[in-house]
């Protein structure tokens, strides 16, 4: 029968080869597009970012502005403030001591899953307190739990814990939104501990960071409304895909003071940023990068994984640093997970060098830290990236942070890990044509990294 069909086809095709070149043609033009159109950032609607008055990190204007982005008021940081946890080692220990300790709830929501001593520890943990009666929830990104251990999860649901998987790989219904990822951390204790911030569930993030086959990370620890916020975004993703809110005082402590979220902060303030970009409202994250950056007026700190700006960011930092402000970028170095993405990072730093900016490229091990730090005042933590995927594709868990302990925290490890750089000097980059074509073509594919 098969061969009969193919018959009648070469048959059909020689007697009429316009019509099949045609739908070949057709065929090419459509794949064409839709690569380009759905792994691209060519039809990215790029409206040029701008203020209707001067703004200055610290002022009423500012924080009327980030509010405004973010979505919600500027809230009184817990007395404690946040705590810094620097690298796997003083993450986990922390991470699992406070798991030991729950006695109403546990939500994780991390994007890499992957069997190793880190994660086994911490899916242990999980199910000793499940069997305790713990009220326990897990959700995993469908791409990034692939490789997860399947015996202890399963361990874990006998155990009571209940575990769901955000869009899976494997689920046609959700495939048109698979590009869309959920590169959230978000975990807490009780309601009343949150953890945030960038570090994966893998052995590569064990350790101090100051080796090869390690990630320098951070994680940011707090109480209060901060655990309230985090516990919205784990919330917000959970009930997208298992449908279940939610509530009552395992998950949020009736003694947590919610209403203080309406009074107007002038302390120590952050505004939690809960950043799933649509196709036609995706800019509250570059937005609030790009608030951040404007309103600077000393300078400005930044550690990223992939050195992939926008085009308001780019221009904020260069008008920044042409103006006169400290601009300093520490990016990874020897030690990458992907030479593409490197390429596309690299291709920005002739310009970037040209504007004043000062680029620091981490020697000792892969460098995973996406802090944002100004004016030792104002910054900007959690799990984005700072690059144009965590704007347009990914969805996000970010706070913005105005408090002068964190930043001076911020600043010192900072300078810690700029120590262990090499700065890029100007002139001693050099590419030629085949590498500056190589890197431009990877910016092009820049939201997909």
């Amino acid at each position: 029968m098969k061969r009969k069909y193919f018959k009648q086809l070469r048959a059909y095709s020689k007697d009429h080869p316009m019509l099949i070149t045609t739908l070949i043609i057709i065929g090419v033009l459509a794949i064409t597009l839709t690569v380009i159109v759905y792994f691209t950032s060519w039809s990215d609607v790029n409206v040029e970012t701008r203020s209707s008055v001067p703004l200055a990190i610290g002022t009423s204007k500012f924080r009327t502005a980030v509010a405004s982005v973010a979505g919600s008021p500027m809230l009184p940081l817990p007395p404690d403030g946040i705590a810094v946890l620097n690298n796997g080692d003083e993450f986990l220990p922390d991470f699992l001591g406070e798991i030991k300790s729950a006695r109403q709830s546990i939500t994780v929501t991390d994007y890499i899953w992957k069997d190793g001593k880190m994660l086994g520890d911490i899916l242990d943990a999980l199910t000793e307190r499940a069997r305790a009666g713990v009220e326990v929830r897990i959700l995993m990104d469908g791409k990034g739990s692939i490789g997860n251990p399947e015996d202890r999860i399963n361990a874990l649901k006998k155990a009571g814990g209940k575990v769901e998987i955000f869009r899976s790989l494997w689920n046609l219904r959700t495939i048109l939104r698979g590009n869309k990822r959920s590169h959230v951390r978000a975990m807490v204790i009780d309601g009343k501990v949150g953890y945030i911030g960038g570090m994966a569930f893998d052995d590569g993030w064990l350790g101090d960071g100051t080796k090869p086959e390690e990630w320098r990370d951070v994680m940011f620890k707090m109480g209060g409304l901060g655990a309230q916020s985090i516990q919205d975004m784990f919330n917000s993703l959970w009930r997208q895909t298992n449908g279940e809110i939610l509530s009552g005082a395992a998950f949020y402590p009736e003694s947590a003071p919610a209403t203080t979220a309406t009074l107007p902060c002038t302390g120590s303030c952050f505004v939690p940023l809960f950043h799933s970009p649509t196709p036609d409202l995706e800019k509250n994250l570059s937005q609030l990068l790009w608030l951040s950056a404007s309103g600077a007026r000393d300078h400005i700190y930044m550690e990223t994984p992939y050195l992939l700006p926008d085009d308001n960011m780019l221009k904020a930092l260069e008008e920044k640093a042409r103006s006169g402000v400290d601009v300093e970028i520490v990016v990874p170095g020897p030690y990458v997970d992907s030479r593409i993405v490197q390429a596309a990072s690299r291709s920005f730093y002739n310009q970037l060098l040209d504007a004043g900016i000062r680029i620091y490229e981490y020697q000792p091990a892969h460098l995973h830290s996406k802090i944002l730090t100004a004016d030792g005042t104002w910054s900007i933590i959690g799990s984005a990236n700072l690059d144009n995927r965590s704007s347009t594709l990914n969805i996000e868990g970010v706070m913005a942070v105005e408090d002068t302990r964190l930043a001076q925290d911020l600043e010192t490890q900072f300078a810690l890990d700029k120590s262990r750089s090499v700065e890029i000097k100007k002139g001693s980059y050099q590419t030629n044509i085949v590498t500056r074509f190589f890197g431009r073509i990877s910016r092009l594919f820049a939201k997909q990294y």
